[in-house]
């Protein structure tokens, strides 16, 4: 699982200014003496669990007598609501500090709670995990790509009810729907087409019957 994680933010860092929300899943882990990860969603009201892991733990007041909870005992609360991850990981550190002793703790964001909407001309349209800083086309890529009917250029970002301009400088944010237009002249060419192949085939089939009547003479 950690490795997974470690993949999927290579490909995607975390900007470093992005601030946790409700609902989004986090990863912690303690490393150096004792290690052990868990995960979990955070709260409606900002707060993510302080968890043992079923490792040995120092109680805050009696440092020097080790207990040994079972399972993953909560040994309190944090809130994490709207800070970085950096702060979420510095306050995580100093809360496990109570309780252990020579140990690390991080944070990885698992999981966004938000989504973007991408409608239209796509192979695939519907909803998909908002990630902090990805880019419009990246999002179309989720969604299959364009497809033959779709006018890039015409397409467009509707934020709040309204309608923005999707250009490669346009910030992707939660809950955006990202509508990539069709390209309607293409039914006309589609038309066009057609008839042409259609007259070709009159024209060819009348000068197969000219000849014909050439030769009967």
């Amino acid at each position: 699982m950690i490795g997974v994680l470690f993949i999927l933010f290579a490909l995607h860092p975390v900007p470093e200014n992005y601030k946790l929300q409700i609902g989004d899943e986090i990863a912690v882990t303690i490393s150096g003496q004792i290690n052990f990860t868990y995960t979990q969603i955070i709260s409606p009201q900002g707060t993510i669990f302080i968890q043992s892991g079923g490792k040995p733990v120092q109680t805050p007041e009696k440092i020097e007598t080790p207990i040994v909870p079972a399972g993953g005992t909560v040994l309190g609360t944090l809130k994490v609501f709207n800070i970085t991850v950096n702060e979420a990981t510095t306050k995580i550190q100093e809360e496990f500090n109570k309780y252990f002793k020579n140990i690390n703790a991080t944070l990885t964001i698992v999981a966004f709670h938000d989504v973007v909407y991408v409608n239209g001309a796509v192979t695939i349209p519907g909803a998909y995990p908002f990630f902090p800083g990805k880019p419009a086309m990246e999002y179309i890529g989720l969604a299959g790509g364009l497809n033959e009917r779709a006018d890039i250029k015409k397409s467009y970002i509707v934020k709040n009810n309204r309608k923005i301009p999707l250009t490669s400088d346009t910030k992707i944010e939660r809950d955006d729907i990202i509508v990539v237009n069709l390209l309607t002249f293409k039914w006309w060419q589609d038309y066009v087409s057609i008839a042409s192949t259609f007259t070709s085939i009159v024209y060819t089939s009348v000068l197969v019957w000219l000849s014909f009547q050439q030769i009967k003479k």
